[in-house]
């Protein structure tokens, strides 16, 4: 499933398959935002500027991301132990690659 993400390092709005927590750009950390991805790709030119320039705003970007509860909720569907989510990097990066 394709998912809406942006990287407030590299400032992008990145559509990725599954639930990534890194930019293939800049390996900072990503935003996994609620829009979904067939309201995403039928926004005009303008809109998506306008997203865009909302998730630049760090009080705005809260509200357009997906709860930490859906990641946790992932996260234990994939038997993955809660504790390893914040710091989760090479060791088990395959298994949010899916």
């Amino acid at each position: 499933m394709m998912y809406i993400h942006y990287c407030r390092y590299c400032q992008r709005i990145h559509i990725l398959n599954g639930h990534k927590n890194y930019c293939p750009r800049c390996r900072g950390h990503l935003t996994e935002l609620k829009i979904s991805y067939m309201k995403y790709v039928n926004l005009d030119k303008q809109e998506r500027q306008n997203l865009k320039e909302h998730c630049k705003n760090p009080r705005e970007l809260p509200l357009l991301a997906v709860s930490s509860d859906k990641t946790r909720d992932y996260a234990k569907w994939l038997q993955i132990p809660a504790s390893n989510i914040e710091h989760y990097h090479s060791d088990h990066y395959a298994a949010y690659s899916h």
